[in-house]
């Protein structure tokens, strides 16, 4: 018996260890051909596939988000989150000043963009005027939601400077350190399609195998399926390439790294086309209530570490001194409510941090808290010029 179970198991580690190799040598080749049929039933969406960014918006887009966000947002002719049109080539009488980020810049969710109310209240303000000589000030959006570091840096290098900036500003979160390139649309069927969709493969779905995996593959996929067991290397090539994209990276200190490599890229073109680069550390809930672990705790510390010359401000100190007054102990009346139970609330009786964001366990800021943060972003950039600090001002030849 003994015999026999030896033999069963060393020839099922056989066959395993075959049809991981059969998934390893053909797979690409399958998918490939899987992606081209794909890419010609794909109509136009509001993405499109870019091999430097992993994708852009679409121009001339007009869209919705759903509940609870009900934001509504279109693109202009450069597929930018914005309502005015400008021209690539910057007017001799213009500042300009370029805003890369992620959701909570793109704020494709809201029905405020916390970059256009920097553009007006800038302009408002004569000690912002007088510090770049007068001129007029446009604030460009080029943030695209999901991305984090990495998707930052090849913004940056591939279609930042395009528009001459004279001030670049990165706005970021804790988790967007641990965001990795990733493509959310396949190419479109353009004569460059092969490469780009082999790319696009690599990255997305091969890069996520996980070949080494304890795990009975051809089991599961096989007779397993009778009890819907889990199979990350199924028979079925359509269902490997709807599996969800994994935007994030596995492993922290790949993260990091990434991370290190994409700071130093951005911080080199900087000083290449001299220019003041501004990197914006935004909180998220967690690290304003106090009441449970931020995600991405120790990842922006981590990354300072691993790349020194990172400075950035933390605009958290900003956000929090405006709930001076106004924090859980100074509510008596929501004394012995949990966290879920003051998010809940009517506005007028919620907690006020819990007014800046939609739910309690999602970043991403309502109108009104968006607003807020824009006053401090605009707040900071005027204190920051009135100090004399290079703002790309009319010094500039």
């Amino acid at each position: 018996m003994l015999l026999v179970a030896t033999s069963v198991v060393v020839a099922y580690c056989a066959l395993e260890i075959a049809y991981r190799i059969y998934q390893y040598e053909t797979l690409p080749d399958r998918l490939f051909r899987l992606g081209l049929a794909e890419s010609q039933k794909r109509g136009p969406g509001q993405a499109i596939f870019d091999e430097h960014t992993g994708f852009r918006s679409a121009p001339h887009v007009e869209g919705r988000s759903q509940p609870p966000f009900n934001g509504h947002w279109r693109t202009n002719s450069y597929g930018h989150v914005a309502e005015a049109e400008y021209p690539r080539q910057k007017p001799p009488d213009e500042y300009r000043i370029a805003v890369v980020g992620d959701s909570m810049t793109a704020n494709t969710l809201n029905n405020v963009r916390w970059t256009e109310l920097v553009e007006r209240q800038l302009n408002a303000s004569p000690t912002w005027r007088a510090s770049v000589g007068g001129r007029p000030t446009r604030v460009i959006n080029f943030a695209m939601p999901m991305i984090g570091f990495v998707q930052f840096a090849a913004l940056v290098r591939y279609d930042v400077f395009d528009f001459d900036p004279d001030l670049i500003i990165v706005n970021f979160i804790s988790d967007d350190v641990r965001r990795r390139l990733f493509f959310p649309v396949p190419p479109a069927p353009t004569p460059d399609i092969n490469e780009r969709l082999r790319l696009f493969i690599e990255t997305n779905i091969l890069y996520q195998m996980r070949w080494f995996r304890p795990w009975p593959e051809l089991f599961a996929a096989t007779i397993g399926r009778l009890w819907n067991m889990r199979c990350h290397l199924p028979l079925d090539d359509r269902l490997i390439w709807s599996q969800s994209v994994n935007i994030t990276f596995t492993e922290k200190s790949e993260a990091i790294a990434a991370g290190a490599v994409a700071i130093r890229d951005m911080l080199a073109l900087a000083r290449a086309h001299d220019r003041p680069i501004l990197f914006l550390w935004q909180p998220e809930v967690d690290e304003l209530d106090g009441t449970a672990r931020p995600r991405g705790r120790g990842l922006v510390e981590d990354l300072q570490t691993a790349v020194p010359e990172f400075s950035f401000v933390n605009m958290q100190p900003r956000m929090a001194a405006l709930l001076d007054g106004k924090r859980l102990e100074d509510r008596s009346d929501l004394a012995g409510l949990d966290r879920d139970s003051i998010a809940r609330l009517p506005d007028g009786r919620k907690l006020e941090v819990y007014r800046w964001f939609y739910v309690p366990d999602d970043p991403h800021y309502t109108d009104y808290g968006t607003t807020l943060y824009g006053e401090q972003v605009t707040a900071y950039l005027i204190e920051r010029s009135a100090t004399g600090v290079d703002v790309g001002s009319a010094k500039r030849p």
